[in-house]
């Protein structure tokens, strides 16, 4: 039974290309859940003129190494708030070990992983 408190949460995970973003559209206009994207997240508050966070973005984003997993979570916790929706795919995130830690301490009460949906594909 859903904590009606938590956000329902199911991540969306596999390689560049195996289909996440496509299947997250068909799931969000078949059940109504809010696709985000933390990679697309990412990229738009770097663009944001007041960030608090967009120059260390940036500097993540050039040398490829991974935003830490507090940024990424204020950004879905955000988004999450102002949707008015209480179900989401998240696309993209965990990419690691650390960065489901990070959400297991920073997204605790506030949102519930029900499911995790994970397309390992053949790379052609």
């Amino acid at each position: 039974m859903a904590d009606k408190n938590q956000y329902n949460v199911v991540f969306v995970l596999g390689g560049p290309g195996a289909g996440k973003g496509t299947q997250c559209e068909k799931i969000q206009e078949t059940f109504g859940f809010k696709h985000l994207s933390a990679g697309e997240l990412l990229r738009q508050e770097k663009q944001e003129p007041n960030s608090q966070y967009g120059k260390e973005i940036e500097t993540h984003l050039k040398n490829g190494s991974i935003v830490p997993v507090k940024i990424t979570c204020s950004l879905l916790r955000r988004e999450m708030e102002t949707s008015g929706k209480n179900n989401f795919l998240i696309d993209g995130f965990p990419r690691n070990k650390d960065n489901l830690d990070g959400w297991n301490l920073e997204m605790e009460g506030v949102a519930k992983v029900r499911n995790v949906l994970f397309f390992n594909c053949p790379d052609q």
